[in-house]
């Protein structure tokens, strides 16, 4: 019998199917905002967060493979990219650390570190949540900054700059 074999990462990166800007640059500090998506939202409002995201410098959070596909995955994410400078990441583990459920929500941190809690008080790999503020909806990105910015008050100074970035001013 034949085994199914697993996806070969290797043999997809000596093909070129990376995209410009697909992965946040290692070495970097974490973006403060991430968007979590699902390839499977309608396109109208999958289009206006990557180019709210590519504006704002957000990135863009996937759960996992589109059809179970790196290759589809890939592909319908250079779709909806296009040109634009848009970071984004396939992390499982993020869902789960910040809480999200439904997709689209926005995260933003409100301190430079994951804010990961090892201490154990809320679990291993998760983030309290005085580490940062979030909103669910589809909502555009500047409404869900402001909605962030009235329930935390104390996210302004990290969301204000965002704003302004995605306004053009």
């Amino acid at each position: 019998p034949r085994q199914r074999r697993g996806i070969d990462i290797e043999a997809l990166a000596r093909e070129k199917l990376q995209l410009p800007n697909a992965a946040v640059p290692s070495g970097t500090a974490p973006a403060p905002l991430r968007i979590f998506i699902t390839l499977d939202m309608p396109r109208a409002s999958l289009q206006l967060l990557t180019d709210q995201a590519s504006r704002a410098g957000a990135v863009l959070v996937l759960r996992g493979l589109k059809s179970q596909s790196m290759r589809e995955t890939v592909a319908t994410v250079g779709e909806l990219i296009g040109n634009r400078n848009v970071a984004w990441v396939i992390d499982p583990e993020a869902f789960t650390r910040f809480a999200v459920r439904q997709a689209p929500t926005f995260v933003l941190t409100l301190n430079d570190a994951t804010g990961s809690d090892t201490e154990g008080s809320c679990g291993s790999g998760c983030v309290t949540p005085a580490g940062y503020a979030s909103v669910a909806g589809d909502v555009s990105l500047d409404y869900a900054l402001e909605a962030i910015m009235r329930r935390r008050p104390e996210a302004t100074p990290r969301a204000e700059p965002i704003l302004k970035r995605l306004r053009g001013s």
